[in-house]
């Protein structure tokens, strides 16, 4: 991550609001700049989610699913070696708790995930978990494959390099 780094989400704990604001506010004005050159290489429907800065922000993972045919739950699962296209899935409750969004990476090219992450910064609970979704960001990685960054505030990361993505928005039900 390049502009919501965990050391800047640090700042904002350390004393000096101002500076930390002041901070953060550059960053997001490079962000915003940066995703200019990015959102039109996209499809309409991903540009809307990715336009939306900090839309999951202290949202909940509610799951994360990775393999060849996470689509097998609803489909039969093609046999062979030409069938197989990695794929993820994620499920993210907002910070309200009205919506969850699903959100879909396809023809994926690297998958990383690091739990718990290398920076400690604000865990959740006595047990070892993911924490809000903080920040995320959007990036090229080579013409046609991009890269989604997410950093959680028990700093843990997601990283997910794509090539096509897709999402749902939906409302939560209730338990």
């Amino acid at each position: 991550m390049k502009y919501f780094t965990p050391e800047l989400w640090l700042d904002f704990n350390s004393g000096d609001w101002a500076s930390a604001s002041k901070k953060y506010d550059r960053r997001l004005s490079a962000y915003r700049k940066h995703l200019q050159n990015i959102l039109p290489r996209l499809p309409r429907d991903a540009r809307r989610f990715f336009r939306e800065v900090c839309l999951l922000h202290d949202g909940t993972l509610v799951r994360l699913e990775t393999g060849d045919h996470i689509e097998a739950q609803t489909r039969k699962v093609v046999s062979g070696k030409a069938g197989r296209q990695a794929g993820v899935r994620m499920l993210v409750l907002t910070e309200g708790g009205e919506f969850t969004y699903a959100l879909h990476y396809k023809e994926v090219v690297r998958v990383q995930v690091n739990f718990p992450g290398e920076a400690v910064l604000f865990p959740i609970s006595r047990h070892a978990n993911f924490g809000d979704w903080g920040y995320d960001e959007l990036s090229a990685v080579t013409d046609g494959i991009f890269r989604h960054g997410i950093l959680f505030s028990s700093g843990a990361t997601i990283t997910i390099d794509f090539r096509k993505f897709s999402f749902q928005k939906m409302e939560a039900q209730s338990s």
